[in-house]
């Protein structure tokens, strides 16, 4: 991970989280208007328009806080997705291009995007996430990663007519610390 001058970027074997480029939303677009990506979302629209995906990245951008969101980049083969920490409490999202699915890249990147995070925010002591249930891929990377079910509840999604359940977790840093390393 870098200094804060530098923004926020981490790095894995196989992946790199960091700031977004101008050339990012054309993959972003086509990612994002995955239904099977923007259903799991609760912000992405089905129809997202390139004028919105390049509002969207200006908004990402690292300001030194919570509220940001990264690219995440497999090594020589661009942009496959994306990591977000933002809100109160703060809150873990991220979304993978599913031709990537089932390969670990979610699990490597959210390990190392948490271990960021709570190394470059030293007052952070609880993450929140949710997932919706049909949706337990992004569960079992939760609990890979040390969280805790919380219990159901519904959430939304623009890319859904309905409200849809979906399941809250929690995780506590003590917990991550002691089954990861932090840099």
């Amino acid at each position: 991970m870098t200094g804060a001058a530098d923004g926020f970027h981490v790095e894995t074997p196989r992946l790199i989280l960091r700031e977004f480029r101008p050339e990012d939303v054309t993959p972003l677009l086509r990612i994002g208007r995955d239904r099977r990506v923007a259903q799991m979302m609760s912000t992405l629209p089905v129809r997202w328009t390139r004028a919105q995906a390049t509002e969207w990245i200006a908004r990402s951008r690292f300001r030194g806080e919570p509220g940001f969101r990264l690219a995440i980049e497999q090594r020589g083969l661009g942009l496959i997705g994306v990591a977000g920490l933002g809100g109160a409490p703060a809150m873990l999202a991220y979304f993978l291009d599913p031709a990537v699915w089932g390969r670990g890249y979610a699990t490597e990147a959210m390990r190392a995007f948490v271990a960021a995070a709570f190394a470059r925010f030293r007052g952070l002591d609880v993450l929140a996430a949710d997932h919706f249930a049909d949706n337990p891929g992004s569960g079992r990377v939760l609990e890979k990663l040390g969280f805790e079910r919380l219990g159901r509840g519904a959430g939304r999604s623009l890319a859904r007519l309905e409200p849809a359940p979906n399941i809250h977790y929690r995780l506590i840093r003590a917990k991550f610390e002691a089954r990861h390393e932090i840099p």
